[in-house]
Parts: structure tokens; C-alpha cells; sequence
């Protein structure tokens, strides 16, 4: 219990403490944010490479979502169905380029929006054969000790 004289005291120590707390939580959003872009900056690298355990490593255990190559909602046992194909041509290089579109804290859990086209290069010159129409991707990670997964998403053409 707070002595009466004391309390204007306390009450005016909270109140100064009240934006400091704010700029601490502020901050730590950003951060969360920023660690989660650079996750999903780390799934296309494995995509690209066709590494499909370090693309797993993501993944919560119970993650459930609705990705563009499924007619119905896959768990986290189907989630590289889609990585192989991309590399079955070796003269057809995969290839792939992300346009951030928003990226949200809520606590322990983060959104992302973003698009992504994906492409095709040649093996011998490296130019662009093909290119896909852009898709749309939502991720939604969970923290996980220091670092973070997905737990769910979906992923749709684009069509403008």
C-alpha cells in the first residue's frame, strides 16, 4: 500500500513513465516487423534455391492456410508441393522479385501483404524468358521464443 503523501508522488512518476512505455512497445513493433520481412525475404531465397527444409523451418506445425497452387487448404506436410516444378527445366532458370505492400504488428503476431511475379531466365544469358502475372501473398507469423512462423496465409492472382 502507497502512504497517502506519497501518492501525487507515484501517480506523477506513472504518468511520466506512460510515453516511455508507448515508445518501447512503438519500437518494438517496428522491430517485429522489420524481422518478419526479412523471413520472407529468407522464403523466396529458399524457394530460388530449392531448399525445401529451410523453406520448412518457417512453417508452424499446425499451420493451415489456402496457397494459389491448392483447390482447398493444405497444412504444413503440403507446403513445398509447389518448390520442385519450378526447377524441373535447368535451361529455365527460377526466378522471382517481391513488392512489399504492408507489413503489421499486433502483439506476438505479424500480417504481411506484398506481391510477387515470378520468372524464368535463361541458363546461358540470363535474360527474362518469362514472366507470370503478379500474385498476392498474406502471411500471418506468430513469434516463437526469438524467432517467428507462419501460421497461416493465402495467395491469389492478381488480376488488374
Amino acid at each position: 500500500m502507497i502512504p497517502a503523501r506519497s501518492l501525487p508522488l507515484f501517480v506523477l512518476c506513472v504518468l511520466l513513465l506512460l510515453p516511455a512505455l508507448g515508445a518501447a512497445r512503438e519500437m518494438n513493433a517496428e522491430e517485429s516487423e522489420a524481422a518478419v520481412w526479412q523471413l520472407e525475404e529468407a522464403y523466396w531465397r529458399y524457394v530460388k534455391a530449392n531448399d525445401l527444409e529451410g523453406y520448412r523451418t518457417l512453417w508452424d506445425e499446425r499451420f493451415v492456410g489456402w496457397p494459389g497452387f491448392a483447390e482447398h487448404p493444405v497444412g504444413k506436410a503440403n507446403i513445398t508441393d509447389w518448390i520442385p516444378p519450378l526447377h524441373a527445366d535447368p535451361d529455365r532458370l527460377y526466378d522471382y522479385r517481391v513488392q512489399k505492400e504492408a507489413v503489421r504488428a499486433f502483439g506476438d503476431s505479424v500480417v504481411v501483404h506484398y506481391f510477387y511475379w515470378e520468372s524464368r531466365r535463361d541458363a546461358k544469358t540470363g535474360a527474362v524468358v518469362q514472366e507470370n502475372e503478379p500474385r498476392r501473398i498474406t502471411h500471418t507469423w506468430q513469434r516463437r521464443g526469438d524467432s517467428w512462423q507462419i501460421i497461416t496465409g493465402m495467395s491469389a492472382t492478381y488480376e488488374h
